[in-house]
């Protein structure tokens, strides 16, 4: 078979199903042409990580006793893509030690993508000087990482700085919404919609990534509905209102600013609406205040045969909680446990805990934290607390204060609200031994303390 062939057959296999990939895989194995052809190689590594078969793409990469940097970058790349960053970090430094291969554009690009969901901008730096010194054409692609990575990991200016370093005319749009996308990730959503701005005048096409941004951007500003509109026209001069992805977008922005109508409106006028529309909405009508009409959607959502997912009965219990609807709520959570199948997340429980306070329930609120099949956080206990606090239910408050004490006893916040309870129930006794209790935890001694309170009360 020659060279051609094989390149070839590398070339179909990229566009091949998983499972005719494995088949492909044993059929070239039988063939002897494996670890041989080292393209052929690099197309299975690379299919068998799209496919989420990690292990396997590793197991014939050691496999191949003669690797070349295309392989390594093969490999790196399917770790980055995969979510396995620090192995991919840990794969390219084996390849400069133990192959003496240096990276090159390509291996640097997947690692700033490791970087990235790392959240780890020293690697980043570390490897844009890398790149700096040893690689002779920085490409585009390796330019818009170093965007995305720098503006990822909160370093706004060096992503600016990337940016601006970019001739005008070389842009893509990835590297305009990877700008776009840092602004607005660092609270400057402004200066994202200028960006924007700036890639309309340059005649840059506006894909759907990059109306994405700018929607997230508007949905972050205290927006009047003029900006509304105009991204919404945005969406429309391009094409993409009709787009599933972007209409759950708008709703959610429409939402935001309070425009729960418009919000209703795009809903309704969507073809194919997926479980991310239908939280979307319900998430909107929440927000603004329609606990009801919330619940009525969620009905229909269920009318429709969709299945619920955590993210949805969160919104929905929310939605619920805020509009008083106390035995919904309870409904709710019993269906999603028992009748889907879905375990709570830490923010169901708090959700449940919060509405519980809010309706005055204190001791069914205490029951249910006791009755957790997981160990509350202290956020749910803080809640609790402070209800008991608002309510002036002084004997259930000791008993919280117990638990929260126990779980956060470096916390000096609740040592703080254990001491304002006691005082609103005029328990001073028990306000001087938590104050105690606060300055021993701080190296001061018992005796020391209750010295300074004898001043103060013989003053």
């Amino acid at each position: 078979m020659s060279a051609a062939d094989l390149r070839t057959g590398a070339a179909i296999l990229r566009a091949l199903s998983a499972a005719s990939a494995t088949h492909l895989h044993a059929h070239a194995l039988k063939l002897g042409i494996l670890p041989s052809c080292l393209h052929l190689c690099s197309a299975l590594l690379k299919s068998d990580a799209s496919s989420g078969r990690v292990a396997a793409a590793r197991q014939l990469f050691d496999e191949i006793p003669s690797r070349d940097v295309p392989l390594w970058n093969a490999l790196v790349s399917a770790y980055a893509c995969s979510g396995h960053p620090r192995h991919a970090l840990v794969a390219a430094s084996a390849m400069a030690r133990d192959a003496g291969a240096r990276p090159n554009c390509v291996s640097v690009t997947s690692l700033l993508s490791a970087c990235t969901q790392l959240r780890s901008p020293v690697h980043g730096r570390e490897l844009h000087g890398y790149a700096v010194r040893n690689v002779v054409d920085l490409d585009l692609p390796m330019l818009n990482a170093l965007v995305n990575m720098y503006g990822k990991c909160g370093r706004l200016a060096d992503a600016r700085m990337v940016f601006a370093g970019i001739k005008v005319g070389m842009r893509s749009a990835v590297s305009w919404t990877s700008m776009i996308n840092a602004c607005s990730e660092n609270e400057r959503p402004i200066e994202a919609l200028e960006v924007f701005e700036e890639m309309r005048i340059a005649g840059v096409k506006v894909d759907e990534v990059t109306l994405l941004a700018v929607i997230s951007a508007c949905a972050k500003l205290d927006c009047t509905s003029s900006l509304g509109d105009w991204v919404e026209q945005c969406a429309l001069d391009n094409g993409f209102l009709q787009n599933t992805r972007v209409a759950n977008a708008l709703i959610h922005m429409h939402g935001k600013m309070g425009r729960v109508r418009r919000s209703c409106e795009i809903f309704d006028s969507m073809g194919f609406k997926t479980v991310v529309s239908w939280t979307a909405i319900i998430q909107a009508l929440a927000m603004n205040g329609h606990g009801v009409a919330a619940l009525v959607r969620f009905a229909q959502m269920l009318r429709e045969g969709l299945h619920p997912d955590e993210v949805v009965f969160l919104s929905i219990i929310n939605a619920c909680g805020h509009s008083s609807l106390v035995n919904e709520v309870r409904q709710l959570f019993k269906s999603m446990v028992q009748e889907y199948g879905i375990t709570p997340w830490m923010e169901h429980y708090g959700s449940m805990v919060d509405m519980l306070c809010k309706a005055g329930a204190l001791d069914e609120a205490f029951e249910f934290v006791l009755a957790m099949p997981v160990k509350p956080d202290p956020v749910i206990w803080r809640i609790l607390a402070g209800a008991c606090r608002d309510h002036g239910n002084a004997s259930l408050a000791r008993r919280v204060m117990d638990h929260v004490i126990s779980m956060e006893h470096d916390h000096d916040g609740n040592y703080i609200l254990a001491s304002n309870l006691y005082a609103a129930d005029e328990d001073w006794r028990r306000v001087i031994d938590v104050r105690l209790d606060m300055g021993v935890r701080k190296g001061t001694s018992r005796g020391a303390i209750a010295a300074s309170y004898v001043e103060v009360n013989d003053d």
